[in-house]
């Protein structure tokens, strides 16, 4: 069965920001261990980054119309890239979404680095950057559950930028979206602002692909490759 749903969520979001993560961000590898200082630095920025985040939530369910070679039409909205497409083609309907914490840690992230604190701005916007994904993390286990009430299952998650879904693409992305519902706004290079935002697609529907896009890519040395889930 298909439906439309669309929800704005302000409340309720669980965000929880981890220190590996921000680790991670910062550049260092799993084995490594940051200097104590750096770590005191990472515990202070994490608490502070709490104190600054907003997290926000919007999403819309739409019906796919069509799925080509390279294309996917939902819902008189045109998406192209050849691996997404053949993601999607057992899917039915799509989860737009765009999540944000807003725009006052991004300020104080701007504010330290004016002020030369340039070790303390980059663990503040590496906070940032860990707490945003983990609303889009939230966010896609609520439409997970939204799916398998329906008795759907769901894609992976994917943004413009990603495989060769190209980031020109949020313009079409946000036709379809109401971002500045939850104060997120696309200027015209198709940038985010807030920055620290994060927009996307989630495929929905009984024949749907819970593999990664990564099985149709060669580039075997990508950083980001999800190679348990190539195969």
């Amino acid at each position: 069965m298909k439906f439309s749903s669309t929800k704005i969520i302000q409340e309720g979001i669980k965000t929880e920001i981890d220190e590996v993560d921000i680790r991670h961000y910062l550049g260092y590898e799993s084995e490594q261990c940051p200097r104590s200082e750096v770590l005191s630095l990472v515990d202070s920025q994490i608490c502070q980054a709490y104190e600054l985040i907003k997290p926000a939530a919007y999403y819309t369910i739409k019906p796919i119309t069509s799925v080509g070679n390279s294309t996917i039409s939902v819902d008189g909205l045109l998406f192209t890239s050849y691996k997404l497409a053949r993601m999607f083609s057992g899917c039915s309907q799509a989860a737009l979404f765009v999540v944000t914490i807003g725009e006052a840690l991004e300020k104080e992230v701007a504010q330290l680095t004016k002020e030369g604190l340039i070790l303390k701005a980059s663990v503040l916007d590496a906070a940032g950057s860990v707490a945003v994904e983990k609303v889009a993390d939230w966010l896609e286990i609520v439409i997970k559950g939204i799916a398998a009430a329906n008795g759907d299952k769901v894609s992976w998650r994917y943004s413009p930028g990603y495989c060769d879904w190209d980031t020109t693409q949020q313009k079409e992305l946000f036709r379809g979206l109401d971002g500045k519902s939850i104060g997120v706004n696309l200027t015209d290079t198709c940038l985010m602002v807030p920055c620290k935002s994060m927009s996307g697609i989630i495929g929905m529907g009984k024949s749907c692909n819970t593999f990664s896009a990564c099985r149709f890519c060669n580039r075997k040395s990508c950083p980001t490759r999800r190679e348990e889930f190539a195969q």
